[in-house]
């Protein structure tokens, strides 16, 4: 089932089953020391890096460098002052987790060696389509984030968990084309000038409907969606980052009318780009 809620007033989407939850959410405020029995992945998307303390060690969560953590390992957030982080959260049930990575039932709890781990490139490409997929309203099926999710925990356990309990492992089940692999560098460098499907097809020498079909058949979702996402990324940046008028941030992004950029961003975000920097990027850290 996947639900948008808030925290306070700030969005929230959650895709839950029998695997645990998926979260992409705002957050700004710390959160005090906790542990729970399952695994937990946390990855920034955007927004200010985050401090956090494992067990007696504090590090930092970034774009570059997630967290793996094993159940029952104590964690706290710190805060972020009123720069809130847009961060996917995986809280993955053990049983599941195992079955996925086709382990032992009773095995060792604690698969994964390290809390603080650099994001591969296949780690970080099943992480944008997984947060593509959780926000975007065009996924009108729950299931469609399955196989997504499913690849994401499967690279979690051949990168970062500890080889000799993962052997098993096969690589994801949605190899990555090369000519994907170079549509996905051109949607990222030309975000700003929003490309046409057909642009991108075009660059990368297939047909609009075999790209259509072999980035769908890689990335687990559409074209569009994808480049909707990495053009949201750009936009939450600046909105984060920036006190610059609303209708220079439209035209940055490409947008020929203002109304036309608020109008993506609230079918994106589910607030306007204006309440979004209102209620969201200027919250004031709950003092304990």
């Amino acid at each position: 089932m996947t639900t948008m809620s808030g925290d306070g007033d700030k969005p929230v989407w959650i895709l839950q089953g029998d695997f645990g939850r998926a979260t992409v959410n705002f957050i700004s405020r710390p959160l005090v020391a906790h542990a729970h029995s399952q695994y937990q992945f946390l990855f920034k998307l955007g927004g200010s890096d985050c401090d956090f303390r494992i067990g007696p060690h504090e590090c930092t969560l970034t774009a570059e460098q997630a967290l793996c953590l094993n159940p029952w390992v104590e964690h706290a957030k710190g805060s972020t002052d009123d720069q809130p982080s847009l961060i996917l959260s995986l809280v993955i049930e053990t049983p599941w987790l195992r079955a996925q990575l086709k382990l032992r039932e009773h095995g060792p709890a604690h698969i994964f060696p390290e809390a603080l781990v650099v994001v591969t490139p296949d780690v970080r490409h099943h992480v944008d389509r997984l947060a593509a997929a959780i926000t975007n309203h065009m996924v009108a099926q729950d299931e469609g984030c399955m196989p997504i999710l499913e690849d994401l925990v499967t690279t979690l356990g051949r990168d970062f968990a500890d080889p000799e309990l993962t052997q098993s492992i096969l690589p994801s089940s949605r190899p990555v084309d090369f000519r994907i692999r170079k549509a996905l560098d051109f949607i990222k460098q030309t975000s700003l000038s929003n490309p046409t499907v057909a642009e991108v097809a075009a660059q990368v020498g297939l047909s609009r409907s075999r790209f259509f079909e072999q980035f769908r058949r890689c990335m687990g979702v559409s074209p569009q969606h994808y480049i909707d996402w990495v053009r949201m990324s750009h936009a939450i940046q600046l909105l984060g980052t920036s006190d610059r008028p609303l209708a220079d941030i439209a035209s940055e992004l490409g947008f020929e009318e203002h109304s036309h950029f608020t109008r993506f961003f609230a079918q994106h975000m589910g607030v306007p780009p204006g309440d979004f920097r209102r209620r969201s990027l200027k919250l004031t850290p709950r003092e304990d």
